[in-house]
Formats: C-alpha cells, sequence, structure tokens
C-alpha cells in the first residue's frame, strides 16, 4: 500500500499560498497606482482634498468598482461621464455612496468615512467641493462648517472647475428659506402643489419653499407670488427666524428706525435679543436693507450654536 506523502504535499500548496498572496499584493498595489495616477491627472482647482478618502475607499470599496475602479455590477466607474450627469452633486454622490458602499455591507461606515469618500470620487471626476473665495472673509469659519454638513451651498464655474460661495452677493428669498430648512433637518414636504403661482419653474427650491410653509415659517405676497428670486431684507429675515425659534420679544431698547408702528418690530427685537443678528453701531437696525450670503450663514450658524 502506498503510503501519502504529506512532506511531498505541503510543497506545492506552500508555492500555490505565496502565488495567492503576490497576486493579492500586486491587485492592491495596482489599484494604488491607477488611484495616484488619476488624482495626479486633475487640475489645481479639483485635487484632491487633505482628507484620507483614498484610505476609505482602498479599505471597504475596491470590490464594489473591481480593482481599477471600473466599475460592476449597479456600481458606476469611478470616473466617467456617467457619474458627472447623475451624481455630479455632492448630494448626489453622498446619498449613492452612502446607500451602496461597502458593497457587504452598506451604510455601515461613519458620517466622516462617507463624506471623505464622497469629496474624493468627485474630486476624481474634476468636481470641486470647497469654496475657493472665502479664505479671507470675516465668516470663513461659519461657512465652511454648515458646508462640511451640507447645509448651504455655491456657484460652480465650469470654465476652471472651481465652487465659489461669493460671500458678498446679497441673498435670495430661496437661498434663505433652502439653507435654513437644511440647516433645522425639517423633514421635507411631499407636496407638490402649492398657492404660490411662482414656483412651477424653480423645482430645485419649491419643496424648501413648501416645507417652509408649512412649518409657518414664511408668508408670500398678496398676489399669490413667493417671488423666490427676490433679495430678502434684514426685517424678512428677522420675522422668519422668529417664527422658526418661536422667540417673543421682551421690553428693551429698540432701534431709531424701527418705528412703533413697523410691521417687524418685536421680530426684530426678538432676534436680537436673542443674540442672533444685531444692529449696527450708529443705533439703526436697517430693516429693510438686504442681506449678504456671508451674512445669513452667520446668522445661521449663529441659529445652531446658541451663544
Amino acid at each position: 500500500m502506498k503510503l501519502f506523502n504529506h512532506a511531498r504535499s505541503r510543497i506545492p500548496l506552500l508555492v500555490l499560498g505565496t502565488t495567492l498572496i503576490a497576486g493579492v499584493l500586486w491587485v492592491h498595489d495596482e489599484f494604488r497606482s491607477t488611484s495616484t495616477l488619476q488624482a495626479a491627472s486633475l487640475p489645481p482647482a479639483a485635487s484632491v482634498p487633505a482628507n484620507n478618502g483614498l484610505l476609505v475607499y482602498e479599505q471597504n470599496c475596491i470590490a464594489c468598482h473591481a480593482v481599477e475602479g471600473k466599475g460592476i455590477d449597479r456600481y458606476p466607474s469611478l470616473v466617467s461621464d456617467h457619474v458627472k450627469k447623475k451624481y455630479g452633486t455632492y448630494d448626489q454622490a453622498y446619498e449613492f455612496i452612502s446607500r451602496n458602499m461597502p458593497q457587504n455591507s452598506p451604510g455601515s461606515l461613519s458620517e466622516e468615512d462617507y463624506k471623505s469618500v464622497t469629496r474624493y470620487v468627485l474630486s476624481l471626476n474634476g468636481i470641486p467641493t470647497e469654496f475657493n473665495d472665502i479664505s479671507s472673509h470675516w465668516a470663513n469659519k461659519e461657512i465652511k462648517e454648515l458646508l462640511d454638513k451640507q447645509f448651504i451651498d455655491g456657484y460652480v464655474n465650469k470654465e476652471n472647475g472651481t465652487l465659489s460661495f461669493k460671500p458678498e452677493q446679497n441673498i435670495t428669498r430661496a437661498e434663505f428659506v433652502r439653507y435654513l430648512v437644511k440647516a433645522k433637518q425639517m423633514f421635507l414636504s411631499n407636496s407638490t402643489t402649492s398657492d404660490f403661482t411662482d414656483l412651477n419653474v424653480d423645482k430645485e427650491n419649491r419643496p424648501y419653499i413648501i416645507t417652509a410653509v408649512e412649518y409657518g415659517l414664511i408668508d408670500g405676497y398678496a398676489d399669490h407670488t413667493f417671488r423666490p428670486d427676490n433679495q430678502i431684507s434684514r426685517a424678512e429675515i428677522a420675522a422668519i427666524l422668529s417664527r422658526s425659534e418661536m422667540l417673543k420679544s421682551e421690553p428693551g431698547k429698540g432701534f431709531k428706525d424701527v418705528a412703533d408702528s413697523f410691521w417687524a418690530k418685536d421680530n426684530i427685537l426678538a432676534v436680537q435679543q436673542a443674540k442672533l443678528f444685531d444692529g449696527y453701531e450708529d443705533g439703526t437696525f436697517r430693516p429693510l436693507k438686504e442681506m449678504k450670503r456671508g451674512e445669513a450663514v452667520a446668522v445661521i450658524y449663529r441659529l445652531l450654536n446658541p451663544s
């Protein structure tokens, strides 16, 4: 009877095991090399942010996209026109990535990990994720924090691939409502109809405006319009915030340019007492003055982070 030689059988098994390990290491190195080349080929404005997006991706998502990020099953290629068209905004990309990755346990990563991967994938596609015009602005900190939480957005310059916030530009009624509804994390209305007659062409802002109406935060005009593209005044913002936070004013010193008969007098006093925003050094509030985008974000930041 022929005896089984264990020593001889271990040799081919050892060779096979060594080959498999080498193959796995080669695959990982190939992916890292491919990803590095993709990132290095980007224009400076769309360079990969300084975060661990690549590392998180390598640890959790390689199987989703095959070794070289070319896509597999329902997962699109990391860099493609399809990604730019269907997942070209942060919200769209984040929603898809957080819902589908990792392949074996979707939704199991932390919020910060999903944010990192989202920024990484967008940067590979030349889609900017950071504002390029706020570094010297007085509300830089507030703008960055609200952007990180995706409560605010900006303007994409398609010619040079940059993202700007335009903090000194006046904010519109629709923009302020959208930012506030997002920041307050209100449940968006399922309704698609409104008494306002001018929302049909503004599909992006319509759900936020309808939601704000249902929460009792905003009013329209007598002609049944909301005028979403109109610039919003300081008095109007004071009224919205007073309703949002159910603020009540206490007896106190007012502003010399806000008459007792002014429609938003109590709202203005309430937001001042709540330290959301104040008047000017000359004792005026300037209620009809439009508010800039940077100022509006700073107000929302204070609302979320009361002193």
